[in-house]
């Protein structure tokens, strides 16, 4: 409408000019040309608007090449006369060209067959192809053609399109007319498709640059990311996804590839289909691959437009939390295992004493007997819950400590004499190897309870032999160290990674002697909160164990 409405103008403004040509001087005709020609640049800058406009609006985010010349190339009658227009455009690949053909005005076969011919070999001698009639995928649109006519190809004009450095194509214009276009009509489209072609282009700069960005974020993904077309070509696959499905590194991933590694487990093609048919995600738990055990939730994509573009496929591993919930339910029946024993011990002896009273039968060897196991009991629950307690203020941060100026080899007597009974019972030997005083600052009743959990597992774990508790300070790295050496069981290297974790048990270790851990792991809470650590060495099973720990000087 404002293209017919700007014609009008001219027509009228011409009208003028020739009607004051006639009665004025011929520098007010030159003014009236000037105007004329100052109507007629307005009318290409509306022409050009309208057309950046037409291509903002078309192709959205999409960059198809074809979309772009095909708005520049419809929207040429405006300004040019032709009988063809036609654009010949490189394909992705590289290895096929469109050719398409709007024929304005009735031409022959062979008008446009000379047209595709020249656009043909403009195209091979820029890019230095060899493209055939064979890789043309052609098509011919607008008025019928008429081989009965007597005319031929008699003017035309190739303009390259050129998008990021790169020839995307040719827009090829046409007449029967001799010497119809000239450097006023190339100025023309040279403007035109210059300042089209500008605008495309940082377009895909600013696109390439966040595709960049995405990209760079999705391959930082630990969840596997794929996304198919509607066609279930792979168009985004990142380094997760070819891990969890175990594909190599160094090879695309295809949705070939994908399906192969889901055989048997999930059907992703119908799973794909149904979401993008629903309009809603769809999310298969529990996929067991063959090292991983993932979750995937399937979700079509579409544009802003609401077209339907594909779909995308998370895969979340979940064998961390699936092992870690293994962990759980076998820590909560040790727990109520190691619980159950002491309550099951304090009711039965509390109801044997409530008996012997109400009989009046008192047994003072027996009421003693009773109290002793419902003392030991409670003791054994009160030590646990206080484990328990101090893991969750060590994991919480609220583990305090009253750090002062202590004599730690003080405390290491102290607990050696502690456990001399015990060893003595199971046949063992406690060695000392510490100086007759080091003052250091600690806190004396958690260190206490460190090396007591440590004593504790000693002397549990080794039958005969001896235990030997030592103590020496690093000059170099001021630090002062204590360590427990015993002859006993040994750790294998597989259970050593489990010592200082609460929802881990010893594999290799008999029943009798399995305990719930939480002493280690309060131990190594508490020499850390000192600024120190513990470490344990094992050259394997039945050859002893040495658990040491660092205090800062």
């Amino acid at each position: 409408m404002l293209l017919n409405i700007i014609l009008i103008v001219d027509i009228a403004l011409l009208a003028v000019m020739i009607a004051v040509y006639i009665h004025y001087s011929f520098r007010e005709r030159n003014l009236l040309v000037g105007q004329v020609e100052q109507a007629r640049e307005l009318q290409q800058r509306i022409y050009q608007i309208q057309v950046l406009k037409e291509i903002s609006e078309r192709i959205g985010y999409s960059l198809d090449t074809n979309k772009i010349v095909e708005i520049i190339t419809s929207s040429l009658g405006s300004l040019l006369e032709y009988d063809t227009v036609s654009y010949m455009v490189v394909q992705d690949s590289l290895d096929a060209l469109v050719f398409k053909c709007h024929v304005n005005n009735t031409v022959t076969h062979d008008f446009v067959l000379s047209v595709k011919a020249k656009m043909l070999l403009s195209v091979n001698t820029i890019l230095s192809k060899e493209y055939t009639d064979a890789t043309i995928d052609e098509s011919i649109t607008g008025n019928i053609l008429d081989d009965n006519l007597k005319i031929g190809l008699k003017s035309y004009f190739n303009l390259p399109v050129v998008i990021g450095d790169k020839l995307v194509g040719l827009i090829n214009v046409a007449s029967r007319e001799t010497g119809q276009y000239g450097e006023a009509q190339a100025s023309i489209l040279y403007s035109i498709t210059n300042q089209a072609v500008t605008a495309v282009s940082k377009l895909q700069a600013v696109l390439e640059s966040e595709k960049g960005k995405l990209v760079s974020v999705i391959n930082s993904m630990t969840d596997g990311v794929l996304m198919v077309d509607m066609h279930n070509a792979v168009l985004v696959s990142n380094p997760a996804v070819k891990q969890l499905l175990e594909m190599p590194d160094n090879v695309e991933a295809t949705m070939f590839d994908v399906v192969d590694a889901l055989a048997g487990k999930v059907d992703l093609r119908t799973d794909i289909e149904e979401s993008i048919r629903k309009h809603e995600p769809i999310v298969v738990p529990n996929v067991q691959l063959k090292n991983h055990v993932v979750e995937m939730t399937i979700t079509p994509v579409r544009s802003k437009q609401d077209e339907q573009l594909g779909a995308a496929v998370v895969f979340h591993d979940i064998t961390t939390e699936k092992d870690l919930e293994k962990v759980r339910q076998d820590f909560t029946a040790m727990m109520v295992h190691e619980l159950r024993a002491p309550l099951t011990a304090v009711r039965w002896s509390g109801e044997s004493l409530g008996n012997v009273i109400a009989t009046g039968q008192l047994d003072v060897g027996k009421v003693k007997e009773t109290v002793t196991t419902i003392v030991s009991a409670s003791k054994n629950m009160l030590e646990l819950v206080n484990d328990l307690l101090d893991v969750a203020k060590i994991e919480a941060g609220k583990f305090d400590l009253n750090i002062q100026e202590t004599d730690i080899v003080a405390i290491i007597n102290e607990q050696v004499s502690t456990f001399k009974a015990l060893a003595s019972v199971k046949h063992l030997e406690l060695k000392l190897l510490v100086p007759e005083k080091f003052v250091l600052k600690c806190d004396k009743i958690r260190i206490g309870q460190a090396l007591e959990n440590i004593l504790s597992n000693a002397i549990k774990y080794t039958d005969g032999g001896e235990i030997t508790v030592a103590f020496h300070q690093d000059q170099q790295k001021k630090l002062g160290i204590v360590s427990v050496r015993d002859s006993g069981v040994g750790i294998s290297r597989e259970d050593l990674p489990m010592l200082f974790s609460k929802f881990r048990q010893l594999k290799n270790t008999d029943n009798a002697r399995k305990g719930t851990g939480l002493g280690l792991v309060v131990t190594k809470g508490i020499v850390e909160a000192h600024g120190g650590r513990v470490w344990v060495e094992s050259p394997g099973e039945n050859m002893g164990t040495t658990f040491s720990f660092s205090l800062p000087l």
